[in-house]
């Protein structure tokens, strides 16, 4: 026993005098995203050294051996707002705990504005009543609809050489996303808002915070072109079943990364999504993604998007940040 105990304070006394700490804690998301793969930044304030982490699937996270100094904590996921605090001191021996909430990326207030009514202004509860309909009796899904929630992720299985990527990604900060040059980003990105324009013969997507911003999805009856030439966003089909529009999408190249996590895709890649409106307030939303080029077997996962209330809209995104962003990610 006093063995164990001179071995306890042997490795505290070592700890202390090694000039480095440690710095743990839990990220957490809202409620209408799902968790993900956070990026986990200490930058030294004086030396400019930077010391990285990812957060495991649940959200914690540590890095250890942190040498003495103020440093800025940098917390980053794809789709939420970048937490940024200064100021932060280690010192030796110790074990910090930081806990991190991060927030919708979406702008919600002007200069001025209260922020607390605002976010109970987000946070009203979508219109009730029928499903509206087009004059053929289909469901019109137009609207403007908020970041869905996400009710089952589902279980993706990658392949041994895409998760092995996947990991590589999120161990340089995801420095090489597409979007942070300005390229279209993640095939399921889940956007803060979105439009819906129906009409017999299309569907038109304007979406926020994505670049190119919009799609059209073709409802006049017609397949996939023979020879599609292999493009960012793919090309999208869609035909009725029943109350439910079923969307296939097919014909994408390998550029994209499939999900903010960085998962990777190829040109095998095929999507179909099926888009129910129970009600006037709500969409149903259930995604599922075959690869077999990167995927052990298909994934599907089901969202709720929620209508918004008259007045709020699709905001503009203009990507022109192009060669400012990249000097900032920071990998290995």
């Amino acid at each position: 026993m006093k063995l164990a105990v001179y071995w306890m304070l042997f490795a505290a006394e070592a700890f202390a005098q090694s000039g480095t700490g440690v710095v743990t804690g839990k990220i957490s998301v809202p409620a209408t995203v799902a968790m993900g793969v956070a990026s986990v930044q200490l930058t030294n304030e004086e030396s400019g050294a930077v010391y990285k982490a990812a957060s495991s699937p649940a959200g914690d996270f540590q890095l250890a051996a942190v040498p003495v100094g103020k440093y800025e904590l940098t917390v980053s996921m794809l789709g939420l707002k970048t937490y940024q605090r200064k100021g932060i001191v280690i010192e030796a021996a110790q074990v910090l705990r930081l806990d991190i909430a991060l927030e919708e990326a979406r702008q919600l207030s002007t200069l001025g504005e209260d922020p607390a009514s605002l976010t109970a202004e987000f946070e009203k509860p979508p219109p009730s009543g029928p499903t509206p309909r087009m004059p053929d009796g289909k469901p019109d899904l137009s609207g403007v609809w908020r970041r869905a929630r996400v009710i089952d992720p589902g279980k993706p299985e990658l392949l041994p050489w895409a998760e092995a990527l996947m990991k590589q990604r999120a161990e340089n900060n995801s420095k090489d996303n597409p979007s942070a040059r300005c390229l279209p980003e993640s095939l399921l990105k889940n956007p803060p808002m979105s439009r819906f324009a129906q009409t017999a013969s299309i569907l038109v997507m304007i979406i926020e915070d994505e670049v190119p911003g919009s799609r059209v999805v073709f409802l006049d009856g017609r397949s996939h072109p023979k020879d599609m030439d292999p493009t960012w966003t793919g090309h999208s089909t869609g035909k009725w079943e029943g109350e439910t529009l079923v969307v296939d999408r097919a014909g994408f190249n390998d550029k994209t990364w499939l999900d903010g996590d960085g998962r990777p895709h190829t040109e095998m890649l095929h999507i179909v999504d099926r888009y129910r409106r129970p009600d006037l307030g709500h969409l149903e939303i259930q995604t599922t993604i075959e690869d077999p080029g990167a995927l052990a077997k298909p994934w599907t996962l089901r969202k709720v998007a929620d209508l918004a209330p008259a007045g709020d809209e699709v905001i503009e995104f203009i990507c022109a940040e192009n060669n400012k962003d990249v000097e900032h990610m920071v990998g290995k």
